[in-house]
């Protein structure tokens, strides 16, 4: 077998472990909802939804702040270099879990005073006592991805999904309820899916570290913080643009249409995982392997984006969509071919977002994250105000298209910048 034909297989390895883990990890978060929608009702489920609105906020800034520069700077780099850097990734996830976790324990408290009884209010404690713990065990995933070793990730993620169902299984039967319960089992497994990172790696999270590496990587941390909590953002405002201007039900028909697109988003995530790691390694090959893996990634993704939607749109009408969504099939059904062109047109980003990243040009990824969420909370809201649902849908699928542009124009240019600056051959080595 040719050494091109090996790289492949390598590098289509790594990627299917990211979907497989993003599998896990999304039926774990599902069995989590289901266990408190069943037996707690629509109360707790609304404060479980409020919970990981903060959750995925502390995940972001941990992000940002720790794992995202292990992926940009040491995908490549020796194991040993790769331990120091982990060990003091690991401490700023656990830093960052403490700060973000005591203003949750602090807003709980305030809220369970305002609102005695409140809901949301113990799940905001639960989840502040257990933040730590869940961004340690999630930084493992990001390390073991940097490595190339997928398969640690998944065995991490199945050992924290399998413990707490179990968990979960046990307390029902021991009749344990409330959202308090649920919240405490989802982050105090981490801590044990966590610690059993520590064993894999063979690798000990140093928080006296964490101001070492803030200072070191605050030309990426800073810019890749900006970044997720833009993307985060954006998706919000439309949100909440949608429901003021066309009613809930209008909001409601949107996601109806976004969740029968659901496994290219769970597909987008387990590749997103392990993107910047392969265009790190990439880059060591050259111009023409960054470029021939960005592209593989954005035109087999929307490819993926594409087949899937014009299976919903021929098959769901025969019964499938009512059964999934109920009546609200009947106003999302109309909304699904603009959410399919817009999945798609966003998986065109993913390959240049990947590769600016592997470039170390968190400058351009912020730039192009605040250009491209304006764009997309620009149009869909002038699409809402104007044509209701519809117009959100096709403003959004509009700001994607023009999105992926930018994106490909900003990578084709920084590209060419650094190996020039390089004096590398632009063909570089096959990939």
């Amino acid at each position: 077998m040719s050494r091109v034909n090996v790289v492949r297989r390598q590098v289509l390895g790594r990627l299917s472990w990211g979907i497989a883990d993003q599998a896990v990890s999304s039926l774990g978060n599902f069995l989590l909802g289901v266990f408190v929608a069943r037996l707690m009702g629509a109360a707790s489920l609304g404060a479980l939804g409020l919970a990981f609105v903060a959750y995925a906020i502390a995940l972001n800034c941990s992000r940002a702040l720790s794992t995202d520069a292990v992926m940009v700077r040491f995908s490549a780099a020796g194991k040993e270099n790769w331990r120091d850097a982990v060990s003091a990734a690991g401490g700023v996830a656990l830093m960052v879990g403490a700060v973000t976790g005591a203003i949750c324990v602090v807003l709980g408290l305030v809220l369970k005073h305002l609102t005695p009884g409140s809901e949301a209010g113990a799940a905001f404690v639960a989840l502040g006592i257990v933040l730590p713990g869940l961004m340690l065990q999630d930084s493992w995933r990001s390390a073991f991805f940097a490595a190339g070793e997928g398969a640690k990730t998944f065995l991490n993620d199945t050992v924290w999904s399998v413990l707490m169902v179990a968990v979960l299984a046990a307390g029902y039967a021991a009749h344990l309820r409330g959202i308090t319960f649920a919240l405490l089992v989802f982050g105090g497994t981490a801590w044990i899916a966590g610690l059993f990172g520590i064993w894999q790696a063979r690798v000990m999270p140093r928080p006296a570290l964490a101001i070492g590496w803030l200072r070191k990587h605050r030309d990426l941390g800073a810019r890749f913080l900006v970044e997720n909590v833009v993307l985060g953002a954006g998706g919000q405002i439309r949100a909440l643009v949608v429901a003021a201007t066309g009613g809930l039900a209008a909001a409601g028909a949107i996601r109806g249409a976004e969740m029968v697109i659901g496994p290219v988003a769970a597909l987008l995530m387990g590749v997103g995982q392990v993107a910047v790691p392969e265009a790190a390694r990439a880059l060591i090959r050259g111009q023409r392997a960054l470029l021939r893996l960005g592209a593989v990634l954005s035109a087999g993704l929307a490819t993926v984006a594409l087949a899937w939607g014009v299976t919903v749109i021929v098959t769901f009408p025969l019964g499938i969509g009512r059964l999934v969504l109920g009546d609200v099939w009947t106003e999302a059904r109309g909304l699904v071919l603009g959410v399919v062109i817009s999945c798609a047109a966003g998986c065109t980003q993913v390959g240049p977002s990947a590769a600016l990243r592997a470039l170390g040009r968190a400058d351009l990824t912020m730039q192009c994250q605040i250009v491209v969420t304006t764009l997309f909370v620009g149009m869909a809201t002038a699409g809402a105000v104007l044509w209701g649902a519809q117009g959100a849908v096709w403003g959004t699928a509009i700001s994607s298209i023009l999105g992926g542009i930018i994106w490909w124009s900003r990578l084709l240019k920084a590209q060419h910048a650094h190996f020039a600056a390089a004096n590398l051959e632009p063909e570089g080595a096959p990939a």
